[in-house]
């Protein structure tokens, strides 16, 4: 990157690569509604007062068949609800203790340059943002969201951005073929973790958490990297000079749990599918240390003890039969997996919001001409449908 022409031309890599981490956009904005229809405009939907005495308990799979749409799904609850009972909370994102961040990050680096920028955070208040560059192109930014902070070496990242493609949408989708069990020989992926957990620990981002780490070999990289130009011609002269074990990396995708569930929110304000491209924090680990680390939205969750009810699956379901019924054409829809998780409403507040128990409904769509996944969100007690 060369001063402002290269710091443009880095953000947008780092947002192309793995999602947009440091969205300028106010969260204030609105991110989803709810829909208000359940089964037809004259239904009311599903509302339980009473919270029941004995445990809450949902079947580990179900199916149905209503006219298009075939429920064959695994039902997916991670938590003990009889402990664990679903309840409603508020959620504020945590900050990033942006001294620490160079000092741990950055601070090795002797000749670097700084833009800074005024800007809203999720609160509507102006702060301060920065984006410290070197000449070699290593980049640290911070804000505007109080979580937001993305770190990036270029030189080997540019090689891992034409090797690993974690996108399931994008054609070239090759995550599935890199391993998240196998070990690569400078560390053990528990170890690599442990580096990513402790940065995160020194900037101020501690929280419940699952991750998923790509063990990303130099061969299989090596078999699947790709350059295009920009007239999306094959480019030969950007491919890598040789690839070796030295290379080798565990890319991480971590999302936050809250109550034995995932927590779940809407990534970059755009990208709604719950998938390892949309996880808000992600890291690359070399035998060098931590190559990228991007940090979107990660939160503090406050209970409010409210305990609620959830409506039943057979309601559920007809719900998003309800949905993909209305659409007219020749299509069928498998639904194959239902997930219970929380879900932080960014339109609920600025700066606070609601988080509240959502099904996370996958399937596919099938038609003559293709078929494609399909995801629906439905509010766990009420049953109806909430549109990111």
């Amino acid at each position: 990157m060369k001063r402002q022409l290269c710091l443009i031309l880095i953000v947008i890599f780092s947002m192309s690569i793995f999602g947009c981490g440091n969205s300028g956009q106010d969260s204030g904005s609105k991110i989803s509604d709810v829909q208000n229809e359940v089964g037809s405009e004259t239904e009311e939907p599903y509302v339980e007062n009473d919270i029941p005495d004995e445990k809450i308990t949902f079947p580990a799979s179900y199916e149905n068949t209503m006219e298009n749409v075939d429920f064959k799904m695994d039902v997916i609850v991670g938590a003990d609800l009889g402990e664990k009972f679903p309840i409603t909370a508020k959620a504020r994102m945590l900050k990033v203790n942006e001294e620490r961040a160079f000092q741990s990050l950055f601070s090795g680096n002797d000749d670097y340059e700084v833009y800074s920028y005024e800007e809203k955070n999720e609160y509507g208040e102006k702060v301060d943002t920065a984006t410290y560059v070197t000449p070699e192109e290593i980049t640290l930014s911070y804000g505007p969201l109080s979580s937001q902070m993305s770190y990036m070496q270029r030189d080997l990242m540019s090689y891992i951005r034409s090797s690993f493609v974690l996108d399931p949408a994008d054609e070239r989708y090759n995550a599935g073929l890199y391993s998240t069990e196998e070990q690569l020989s400078f560390m053990t992926r528990e170890e690599a973790f442990q580096i990513i957990d402790n940065a995160l620990t020194e900037v101020n981002i501690k929280f419940e958490h699952v991750y998923t780490g790509y063990a990303l070999d130099y061969n299989c990289m090596q078999s699947q990297e790709y350059h295009e130009d920009m007239d999306g011609n094959l480019d030969q002269a950007n491919y890598k000079n040789g690839w070796s074990v030295s290379d080798e990396g565990y890319y991480f995708c971590v999302n936050q749990i809250y109550r034995e569930l995932p927590l779940y929110h809407v990534y970059c304000e755009i990208f709604s599918d719950v998938a390892d491209v949309n996880a808000p924090v992600q890291a690359f680990i070399s035998k060098d240390g931590i190559e990228y680390l991007n940090i979107e939205k990660v939160f503090e969750i406050t209970d409010e003890g409210m305990a609620v009810a959830l409506a039943p699956m057979d309601v559920i379901a007809e719900t998003v039969a309800h949905k993909y019924n209305q659409i007219l054409g020749s299509s069928t829809y498998e639904m194959t997996e239902a997930e219970l998780c929380y879900y932080v409403d960014l339109s609920s507040g600025t700066g606070v919001y609601d988080v509240k128990p959502v099904w996370i409904v996958k399937g596919i769509e099938k038609s003559e001409q293709h078929e494609e996944d399909i995801q629906v969100i439905i509010d766990a007690q009420t049953a109806k449908e909430i549109i990111p």
